[in-house]
């Protein structure tokens, strides 16, 4: 996060981002667990490796996989300060960065709700940009979304006020 900016609202993914990398990394675990006891007799005669390595090869892969999601997930943020709405991500130096959407451009913001998101409390959040749809911001499984599109939306409406009033009160 930018440093000397106040940062006024900060959002993370809920724990329905995490399901899907599991239920992936435990089909990856089985796929090639099954792999390798299926052609267990062709691995060990016509290659000469144990099958044992190649099952637990894959369990490794699945294993640091799933640890490299998880620590990306807990890595994005989504938030607010004086300049704008702002997503932070990335693990690694050549990954990590943050783009968003200043006050000035910033058309509105929108969650997409559904029984699963409303039970979950779990919101795709979507923060338009007044001249591009290249710009926009997007984050699936936001905890709380809801509450961070009012707060978006709440805070856009006040800049605005606010440019009307100075604008109306200046000479020009």
């Amino acid at each position: 996060m930018e440093s000397g900016s106040t940062v006024l609202a900060t959002y993370r993914v809920s724990w329905t981002a995490y399901v899907r990398p599991l239920l992936l990394a435990a089909v990856f675990a089985v796929a090639g667990f099954l792999i390798a006891v299926g052609f267990k007799r062709w691995w060990s005669e016509e290659v000469g490796i144990a099958y044992q390595w190649i099952a637990g090869g894959a369990g490794l892969v699945a294993i640091v996989w799933l640890v490299y999601q998880v620590i990306y997930l807990r890595s994005v943020k989504i938030y607010t300060d004086e300049a704008g709405v702002w997503l932070y991500q990335g693990v690694f130096p050549w990954q990590t960065g943050i783009y968003g959407v200043k006050w000035r451009d910033v058309d509105g913001a929108v969650f997409r709700k559904g029984f699963i998101s409303w039970v979950c409390r779990s919101y795709f959040v979507q923060v338009g940009h007044r001249y591009t749809k290249a710009n926009e911001l997007f984050l699936p499984h936001v905890n709380k979304g809801h509450r961070f599109v009012e707060h978006v939306n709440q805070e856009h409406q006040e800049r605005l006020q606010h440019l009307r009033d100075s604008g109306e009160q200046s000479p020009q």
